[in-house]
C-alpha cells in the first residue's frame, strides 16, 4: 500500500485478534501465545491445542502468501459466543482503468469477476449471487461462496463473503474477505459482515478501530 493510499480502519464487534503477517516465527509465536491465552494449558486439551495452532498458523501465512495486509480472527462475539470466523484485507492489482470515479471501478471490477460476452457481465454478477451497494461516495461489491471439505475432513464447510471497496481518489479496490466456520448460518453472518464493511472508515494512515467505531456498530 502506498503512502498516499489510504487505510481502511476496521470496527469489529466483539473480541477478536490481530495476527501479525510477517515470517513464519512471528506467525508462530502469535499464534501460539494466542492459543495458551485463549485455551489454557491443561494436559487433556494438549492435543486440541496444537490442532487449533496448526490450522490457525496456516490460515495466517496462507493470507500472508497471497498478499493481506491485515489478518483479524474472531474470538468472541457480543455476548461471548464464539462464532469461528476472520477476516483479511488484500490490495489487489487489478486492471481496472484509469478513471478513479466509483461507478467506473466498479463496471470494470465487475467484467474481472464475471467475465464473458460483453455487455451482460452485470446480468452474470447478479446471477451469481453478487450484490453492489453504496458506501458513502464509494461502492462496495459483495460476493458469496462456500467450501465444503473433502469428505474425510474432519472440518466443517465454510462459507465466504467477499467485500470489494472502492477506494477514494483511486482506480483500485480494496478486497475484504470474511471467511467463517458456521456455514449453516451464512445468511444471518452477512448481514453481521455488511455491518462490519458499512462502518469501516478510511484513513490518512493506520491504526486500530476506534472506540466510537466499535459503539456504532454494536450498539
Amino acid at each position: 500500500m502506498s503512502a498516499a493510499s489510504p487505510a481502511l480502519r476496521l470496527a469489529l464487534p466483539g473480541t477478536w485478534q490481530e495476527l501479525p503477517l510477517g515470517d513464519d516465527a512471528s506467525i508462530t509465536d502469535a499464534v501460539a501465545a494466542l492459543v495458551r491465552a485463549h485455551y489454557g494449558r491443561r494436559d487433556d486439551q494438549a492435543t486440541f491445542r496444537a490442532r487449533q495452532r496448526d490450522r490457525l498458523a496456516e490460515a495466517a501465512r496462507r493470507a500472508r502468501d497471497a498478499g493481506a495486509t491485515q489478518y483479524h480472527l474472531s474470538l468472541a462475539a457480543p455476548g461471548g459466543l464464539a462464532f469461528a470466523s476472520s477476516v483479511a484485507e488484500y490490495r489487489p492489482g487489478l486492471p481496472l482503468g484509469a478513471v478513479d470515479d466509483p461507478a467506473a471501478v466498479a463496471d470494470e471490477l465487475v467484467r474481472v469477476l464475471s467475465p464473458g460476452e460483453a455487455g451482460a457481465h452485470w446480468d452474470r454478477f447478479a446471477a451469481a449471487g453478487g450484490a453492489a451497494f453504496e458506501k458513502g461516495d464509494g461502492l462496495v461489491l459483495r460476493t458469496e461462496r462456500r467450501l465444503d471439505p473433502p469428505a474425510d475432513d474432519r472440518d466443517a464447510p465454510v462459507a465466504i463473503a467477499d467485500y470489494w471497496l472502492t477506494v477514494p481518489g483511486s482506480a483500485a479496490v480494496v478486497l475484504l474477505s470474511f471467511t467463517t466456520a458456521l456455514a449453516a448460518l451464512a445468511p444471518l453472518l452477512t448481514e453481521l459482515f455488511d455491518a462490519v464493511v458499512g462502518a469501516a472508515e478510511w484513513s490518512p494512515g493506520g491504526g486500530s478501530p476506534t472506540g466510537s467505531l466499535r459503539a456504532e456498530l454494536i450498539g
